[in-house]
């Protein structure tokens, strides 16, 4: 008992002791948003759709036809990804001939339903065999690109489905050493995590092992959240024979896009 008080003590003088700086920048949560209104791309037709889910969920859509397509892109966003804050993708994304496709999942944005694991997979997939067969482009040609949260959902469609290749952006290796990372070591006998069986058991490591599809995988060098060792540790265990890490100096978990070296990465994989 004694000890534990003693480590408590030292904890709290530590943490008294200790100047964490806030700046204006880290005060602000700002987003560039664009509407269908505000849409001025001329390389593409923006379409916007609503999908029907198997289990009745509708989920607003949009599908982003570019004229010189060789392929179409899936892109499956992180859990504060709105489709109205996707403008540096799109911007990213619009030298590449490719389609683009997005979709709020249920519960955000104007989709109907609460989100849940199985839900998010079913959206996943509703909007996979959209592309394939009801698109303004249907094609057999399709790459997931899943960031944060999504990465769970870019390789379980991957794995679940027939794609040209899949793409893993900021990714999560596994829930348990993911919530591990996030603390402190000296403050993990104190914190628990009560986390439901259906997120602790979502892991990349096991399903990028079994894939053989080409990958790419890119993190920030600079990304707290998801740092970019567990980027490096799927390039490592990936069954792919085509596969490559990207490493975006300076780069955080959310403005990857933002980087001319992540554009290169992504036109060369895409067209090569």
């Amino acid at each position: 008992m004694k000890s534990l008080l003693a480590i408590t003590i030292t904890i709290v003088f530590i943490v008294s002791c200790t100047t964490i700086e806030i700046t204006e920048r880290d005060a602000f949560d700002a987003h560039k948003t664009i509407t269908p209104q505000q849409f001025n791309y001329s390389q593409y037709e923006l379409h916007e759709l609503t999908l029907k889910t198997d289990d009745g969920e509708t989920l607003n859509s949009w599908f982003l036809e570019h004229k010189d397509a060789i392929a179409t892109v899936l892109y499956l966003g992180g859990n504060g990804f709105l489709m109205v804050k996707s403008a540096p993708l799109i911007e990213a994304y619009s030298s590449i001939p490719v389609n683009l496709m997005m979709l709020d999942y249920r519960g955000y944005g104007l989709s109907s339903g609460e989100p849940t694991v199985e839900g998010v997979h079913k959206d996943a997939k509703t909007a996979f065999r959209f592309v394939k067969n009801d698109s303004p482009s249907p094609t057999d040609n399709v790459y997931v690109h899943g960031h944060s949260m999504g990465s769970f959902l870019s390789a379980y469609i991957t794995d679940t489905e027939e794609v040209a290749g899949y793409i893993l952006e900021s990714p999560i290796t596994e829930v348990n050493s993911w919530t591990k990372g996030l603390i402190p070591w000296i403050l993990r006998p104190f914190i628990r995590f009560d986390i439901d069986y259906a997120i602790k058991e979502q892991n990349n490591v096991d399903r990028v092992a079994k894939v053989d599809k080409p990958l790419l995988i890119m993190g920030g060098s600079a990304d707290e959240i998801t740092p970019f060792t567990m980027a490096e540790k799927l390039e490592e265990v990936s069954g792919s024979s085509q596969k490559r890490l990207v490493k975006i100096t300076g780069g955080t978990h959310n403005d990857l896009p933002t980087f001319m070296s992540y554009r290169i990465a992504l036109e060369q994989f895409l067209t090569d």
